[in-house]
Order: C-alpha cells, then sequence, then structure tokens
C-alpha cells in the first residue's frame, strides 16, 4: 500500500480513542503519532538494505505484519501508557487493533507478496479473496504516475475514515446518504472486475491493450492459485514477456536448489531472451541475448520463480495487465487490473 490508507486508520483510531475527551491542541499530535503506529510494520523495509530478502521470515510484509507483532505491540503501548497514567487496557486495545489493520489491509492489495499473519506458526504469505487496492511501486519509483495512481486510489478507498476524521459536526441524513451512495459507487470503479465497469475503465483511462497470440480472457479467467505451470502456458501460449528469477530466495531454499553465480534475472520478449540483469555474470556462464528459454534452462536450469506478461500496450497507455507468476512450478500470482 502507498501509507495513506494506514495513516488514515491511524487518524481515525485517534479521534475514536480521543473521543469526548481530547484537547484541540492534541489533535494533530494525537493523530501524527497513532498514524505513525499505523504504518510502524513497514519499518521491515530497512532489510533491504542489510540483504534480507522479500520473502524471508522477517522480510517486508513478514514477521512485523503478523498478528502476533500486532499483540505484542500492542501489549508494550499499553504498558508504556500506563507508564504516563493513560488507560492501559483501552491504550493496548486500540494499538492491537491498529497494528494489525496493517496486515490485514496489505492483503487486499493485488501485488508484491501476501503478508505472514500467522507468523512464527506459520510462515505462509497470506492474500485476500478480493483485493482492490493497486500495490505501491518500492522506493524511488512510487515518484511517478502509476505512484500517484496508488495514492488517489487508496484516498477514495480510505475517504470515510479521512472525513470521519476531520469532521466534528454531525451530516445532514440527505448528504450522508448522497456521500454513501457516491463511494460505493468509487468502490465499484476501483474494485469490481464487472464487464459494465471495464467498460467504463476503457474510456475513462483510454486503454491500448494488445494480447500474446493464443491468449484468451475465458482461459485467463479459469486459472488459479496453486495450479501447474503447465496448464498456464497450456491454455495461454507463450506469453510476450516473461522474467525469470533466480533469486537465493524462499523458493530456492524450499527446493534446495543453489542458486546462480550471479545472472539472478533473466527478461525474455517473444520466446528470446533480450536482457539480464547481470550481464557480465550471465555471459560467463553462457547466456547472452538471443537464446531461446529451453536454452538459457540448459545452462542454469528452470527458474524457482517466474512471471508471464500477456498483455501490454503498444503505444505505452494505460492497458489491461494480465499476468501470472508461479513459484516451484506452480501458479502463485493471477494479476489482473490495469496499468
Amino acid at each position: 500500500m502507498a501509507s495513506i490508507g494506514h495513516v488514515l486508520v491511524g487518524a481515525a483510531a485517534s479521534k475514536a480513542y480521543w473521543s469526548g475527551q481530547r484537547a484541540r491542541w492534541l489533535a494533530v499530535a494525537a493523530s501524527a503519532a497513532w498514524s505513525a503506529l499505523s504504518m510502524l510494520p513497514d519499518a521491515d523495509v530497512v532489510g533491504f538494505a542489510l540483504g534480507v530478502r522479500y520473502a524471508d521470515p522477517f522480510g517486508h510484509r513478514g514477521a512485523t505484519h503478523s498478528l502476533t507483532a500486532a499483540l505484542a505491540g500492542g501489549i508494550a503501548t499499553g504498558l508504556a501508557a500506563r507508564a504516563i497514567k493513560w488507560p492501559a487496557r483501552r491504550t493496548a486495545i486500540a494499538a492491537t487493533a491498529v497494528l494489525a489493520s496493517h496486515g490485514l489491509l496489505d492483503t487486499l492489495t493485488d501485488g508484491g507478496l501476501g503478508a505472514a499473519l500467522l507468523w512464527p506458526f506459520d510462515l505462509t504469505r497470506f492474500f485476500a479473496p478480493w483485493r482492490p487496492i493497486p500495490v505501491a511501486p518500492i522506493g524511488l519509483d512510487f515518484l511517478s504516475p502509476y505512484g500517484l495512481f496508488v495514492s488517489l486510489t487508496e484516498l477514495v478507498l480510505f475517504s470515510p475514515l479521512l472525513v470521519w476524521a476531520l469532521r466534528s459536526r454531525p451530516i445532514a441524513t440527505p448528504r450522508l446518504a448522497a456521500g454513501i451512495a457516491l463511494w460505493i459507487a468509487a468502490v465499484w470503479m476501483i474494485g469490481s472486475t464487472d464487464p459494465a465497469r471495464e467498460a467504463v475503465m476503457s474510456r475513462l483511462l483510454r486503454e491500448d491493450t494488445a494480447y500474446s497470440s493464443g491468449y484468451s480472457e475465458a482461459a485467463f479467467r479459469t486459472l488459479a492459485e496453486g495450479q501447474p505451470e503447465a496448464d498456464v502456458r497450456g491454455r495461454l501460449g507463450p506469453p510476450r514477456e516473461e522474467g525469470w528469477f533466480y533469486f537465493d530466495g524462499h523458493a530456492m531454499e524450499i527446493s534446495g536448489a543453489d542458486p546462480p553465480a550471479g545472472c539472478r534475472v533473466i527478461r525474455f520478449e517473444n520466446h528470446i531472451s533480450v536482457k539480464a540483469m547481470e550481464p557480465d555474470a550471465c555471459t560467463a556462464r553462457g547466456v547472452v541475448a538471443g537464446l531461446s528459454p529451453d536454452e538459457v534452462a540448459a545452462r542454469l536450469g528452470p527458474p524457482p520463480e517466474a512471471c508471464f506478461d500477456y498483455s501490454w500496450s503498444p503505444t505505452q497507455a494505460h492497458f489491461r495487465q494480465r499476468t501470472i507468476c508461479v513459484s516451484l512450478g506452480k501458479v502463485a500470482i493471477v494479476a489482473a487490473g490495469w496499468r
């Protein structure tokens, strides 16, 4: 997430916590403090600079996003509240709810890895069945048109929390009903896959989507997480672009395979390798531009993880993303959204 949703959860929690007893001069400081608490699980991103991998237990969306960490953080916050003579139990419950909301909301995003909600008892990364929130780019990539799109989407989805946190007077019933109806329509526009909504989005975004030969929307919608990788190619044909990932990550730890020395990412276009993340390391292993996937696999072995793109925009306009990612030979992500 772009953190806007997390910030608004914190602001709403602040208003609920201080309801009826908050001094006006504390409003901004209290909202900032609760919003910071809501975003605290994302402190795990510092692990990237320390060599911690995304898929590791303490990687991004890992242990810090778990319900166990939320409970521990809530208890610690409650003890701190007792030290300054605030209601310890009430503070602990509110803090636990705010911290738990972070991981739960991240399961509603349409990309990245899921949240390790049950760590340390289960390292599974969970996603919700409905994922209306577009995943936010990490780092400087967030400062892009797509990053702005993600931010505006979150602002719309969480706008009721913003209104409730800022509004001090009740809203008249007719205006409230109109606002709710408008918000429901906006959520439908963002998160629905209804054909009518897709047609509206197509017109609004002026889409220009092209698909790989052999692709069909009906076949794409039959694919689900856990199915064999062979089903993807069998139903959709060869993708236009694909990325092979030889990371020393979770998938390789499970498989027991040794990662190649360098040459960790290979990109193919129209079934021909066109780019390597580490060209010198790949050349040393006999992997150069122009090889087929079979030839690359003969040199490096099959990749533990890969993503297949079946759609793109010839004019660099908005398009309907249709991407399948696999891990250890099984479908891990089915991504259908707008890009």
